[in-house]
């Protein structure tokens, strides 16, 4: 569900009450996946996009180190070596 009023903002936050954070961002990214999907926007596409969106908002919200740190992170683990699926399950 792509809200596109603030009742339809209020809706999501109240149907995902109780969901993990991941499971919150797995939700966005597919609604995300689907509009862009209606506006012939490819998935590499809108994948990038929304990494700009989420490192600018982890900048703004967590500071240029933390940011930085996290993508360190999750490209030393681009090969698979860690089963950061499993980690994010919690």
């Amino acid at each position: 569900m792509v809200a596109t009023s603030f009742v339809e903002a209020t809706l999501f936050v109240e149907e995902s009450a109780g969901m993990s954070k991941y499971q919150v961002a797995r939700r966005c990214v597919a609604d995300a996946v689907a509009a862009a999907a209606a506006d012939k926007v490819s998935p590499d596409e809108l994948y990038e996009a929304l990494i700009v969106v989420a490192v600018e908002g982890l900048v703004k919200s967590a500071g240029a180190k933390r940011a930085a740190e996290a993508l360190r992170y999750e490209l030393s683990n681009v090969g698979g070596d860690v089963d950061t699926v499993f980690l994010r399950s919690r």
